[in-house]
């Protein structure tokens, strides 16, 4: 069977990784089917084994658009939020829809203070469980260091952690792996959205390229390979840091003659949900 070499680039101004797999021209995706390991054939799924492939194909979704907001918004001058909650609370603190209310109602308390008027409010953090089962939340956002005493007050079910993060491409890498963590904790309910916040905040955008070129090409512009690993599933990734901007990458592909798809992170097709 003929294999063709699929690139997918997913650029932000922080940290791009690029994925490479070589994809059967004929029945490219197969449906309801497993992964291929290498020089076997594909394995047909049984109805469980769908769901768990399924779930398993979300979470990790769930993950890359979790890390692609975060390099592509937070790459200095952020603060992380660290909210908990103190033992004596009237509620359940192990509960994720009481706990999720609890934490709207303090943003919504934020968005409401005359105090932080002017100030940018998006968010973007995740929901995670202590050993004792009890939820904290972690929090990136923009708000300055002498309102701290205004953010505790507002939160009045424990403790709030306020930690200023002035970031680098690699501790950008780091910020977004310790948020993520725990996006695969079987505690959170399915269904429900594993990250919070998002909105208003910028995307990634995908580039699609059939060869290897556009590596090569990153790496010219003060590019910097912090890691790279091949998948047991079939495909290889390379995380970098380069100085190239969207508008370079538009004109190699026109020098190249590739055909490029811009798209949003959460659109991004079959190929990348088996990056995790």
């Amino acid at each position: 069977m003929t294999h063709e070499l699929e690139v997918h680039v997913t650029h932000t101004s922080t940290i791009t990784h690029v994925v490479e797999r070589y994809v059967p021209l004929e029945n490219k995706f197969p449906p309801k089917r497993g992964r291929k390991e290498k020089g076997q054939e594909y394995y047909t799924l049984n109805l469980h084994e769908q769901a768990q492939e399924t779930l398993r194909c979300s979470i990790a979704k769930s993950k890359r658009t979790l890390k692609g907001i975060i390099h592509a918004n937070y790459m200095s001058d952020f603060c992380m939020l660290t909210l908990t909650f103190n033992s004596n609370c009237d509620f359940d603190t192990t509960d994720f829809v009481t706990c999720r209310e609890r934490f709207n109602s303090f943003w919504y308390k934020l968005k409401r203070s005359k105090k932080l008027k002017g100030i940018d409010l998006r968010y973007v953090g995740v929901i995670e469980f202590q050993q004792n089962g009890r939820i904290h939340f972690h929090i990136l956002c923009r708000i300055p260091k002498q309102f701290i005493q205004l953010l505790k007050s507002k939160w009045t079910y424990g403790g709030l952690h306020y930690r200023k993060q002035h970031g680098s491409a690699e501790d950008n890498i780091k910020i977004a792996s310790y948020l993520s963590k725990g996006i695969y904790d079987e505690r959170l309910p399915r269904g429900r959205k594993r990250y919070l916040g998002g909105y208003g905040l910028e995307r990634p955008v995908r580039l699609k390229f059939k060869s290897r070129k556009i590596i090569d090409f990153l790496l010219l512009r003060n590019g910097k390979i912090l890691n790279s690993f091949e998948s047991p599933y079939g495909f290889t990734t390379t995380v970098l840091i380069t100085d190239a901007a969207i508008d370079e990458l538009e004109s190699f592909v026109e020098a190249q003659n590739e055909n490029l798809t811009l798209e949003l992170l959460e659109k991004l097709e079959t190929i990348q949900q088996t990056f995790i």
